[in-house]
């Protein structure tokens, strides 16, 4: 099994770039379609009405985006034995998952701006989000193979 990590690294931060403006397109235009009122003042970002009302959305933009992103990744020449192709997904979905928890963490938690959370707000009051996302993540290239063996038969 030989593991195309730059690959799987640029694939990671493409999808990463594409789900977020995604789910904050989606949040926006919900916002503005339905003229829900954004966050009151202290309030945090994850209470607003508009991002409740469309935070199960980018669960199923993660659903979409991140298997088409495994799929990118292994339209390589496919690897002959299915079983180093097992394991080259199951490396993928971890490295996919550890990238996206730190990625978050940075992004969300340590880096200050208006989108900031507390670690609190991040892990526990964006239940179960934030896990549905996770798995999301984590299964897409389980999903790929999953497709690519129906497919094949």
């Amino acid at each position: 099994m030989k593991m195309n990590f730059t690959r799987a690294l640029v694939l990671f931060f493409v999808a990463y770039i594409i789900v977020t403006i995604l789910a904050v397109a989606t949040t926006v235009t919900y916002g503005m379609v339905f003229k829900m009122p954004e966050a009151s003042p202290g309030q945090s970002a994850l209470q607003a009405p508009v991002f409740v009302a469309t935070v199960p959305y980018h669960v199923l933009i993660m659903l979409i985006v991140w298997p088409v992103f495994a799929w990118i990744y292994f339209k390589k020449p496919e690897q002959k034995n299915p079983l180093l192709q097992s394991e080259e997904t199951w490396y993928l979905a971890f490295l996919w998952l550890i990238s996206a928890m730190v990625v978050d963490f940075v992004g969300f938690v340590l880096i200050k701006s208006p989108y900031s959370l507390t670690p609190h707000e991040f892990y526990v009051i964006y239940q179960p989000w934030i896990s549905l996302i996770y798995i999301a993540i984590f299964l897409s290239p389980l999903i790929r193979l999953w497709f690519s063996r129906s497919l094949a038969k």
